[in-house]
């Protein structure tokens, strides 16, 4: 019912938009309204471009073709100046400049992605707060705590010790460091043996242990995260040099400082 509702309102015209927000039976935001207003152009400007594609689909004379893609950009263009016609005045002088910084920015030779990404919205990053039996949680998250099994924090724990990074295949000479961090980590439960031989095998280059752990690492934070949001605290760095969690060290917070 809704769905056919929103294509009902989609298929009429601009009188008939009017008249409804006139008599009241249509109630928007100036926002909605403007987005409304968008997609009966757009829905008028596709179905004259699929009248286009079923009469020049059959030609192969690329200069006839180049003409059917002059009139769609054209009325791409229309469109999009009728679009814009909606933003108050002062907002349409501030597009413009947007616009010809990005044109700026592509003659500098930037390219599309670089651009796209330079327009995403930032996200905000939270501080991460290390408790003494390092629980490791997210403060401006709604205090999240990251959902790490003991082995995964203990090589977690160790990066954030080590802010200059630390070459993988190097990792045996962090043995102790770790053995001392998973004792603090399983607490009562730990068992000498037990850790000793599982931090071999994440310090023994032969295996893929340690890639495992990084990469449980890097789930447990999307698992509560937004992907653009938790690289901030993956563990990387180019392969054959330092790997290191690149959140600002200001941002970490411990509630013992580490001792090293």
């Amino acid at each position: 019912m809704e769905k056919q509702a929103k294509q009902d309102t989609q298929n009429i015209g601009y009188k008939d938009l009017m008249a409804a927000r006139k008599e009241g039976l249509l109630v928007q935001s100036e926002r909605e309204y403007r987005a409304e207003q968008y997609q009966v152009m757009q829905n008028h400007i596709r179905s004259r471009q699929n009248l286009f594609d079923s009469f020049y689909g059959g030609l192969v004379d690329q200069k006839q073709r180049n003409e059917y893609y002059a009139v769609i950009d054209r009325e791409r263009r229309k469109t999009e100046n009728e679009r814009n016609a909606f933003y108050p005045k002062a907002v349409r002088k501030k597009m413009q400049i947007v616009r010809e910084l990005l044109t700026e920015l592509r003659e500098l030779g930037v390219n599309e992605d670089s651009l796209v990404e330079l327009l995403r919205p930032e996200r905000p990053i939270s501080r991460l707060y290390i408790t003494a039996d390092y629980r490791i949680f997210l403060p401006e998250f709604e205090n999240k705590e990251v959902p790490l099994g003991p082995l995964p924090k203990t090589v977690f724990i160790l990066f954030l010790r080590h802010p200059e990074g630390i070459v993988l295949k190097q990792i045996g000479d962090y043995f102790s460091e770790l053995l001392s961090i998973y004792r603090v980590v399983m607490g009562a439960k730990y068992n000498e043996l037990r850790a000793k031989k599982s931090l071999q095998r994440i310090c023994n280059p032969l295996t893929n242990s340690l890639n495992e752990k990084i990469s449980r690492i890097h789930e447990a934070l999307r698992s509560i995260l937004d992907d653009t949001v938790a690289l901030h605290y993956f563990i990387c760095g180019k392969k054959s040099e330092p790997k290191q969690i690149l959140l600002p060290q200001g941002l970490v917070n411990w509630e013992y400082p580490p001792s090293f």
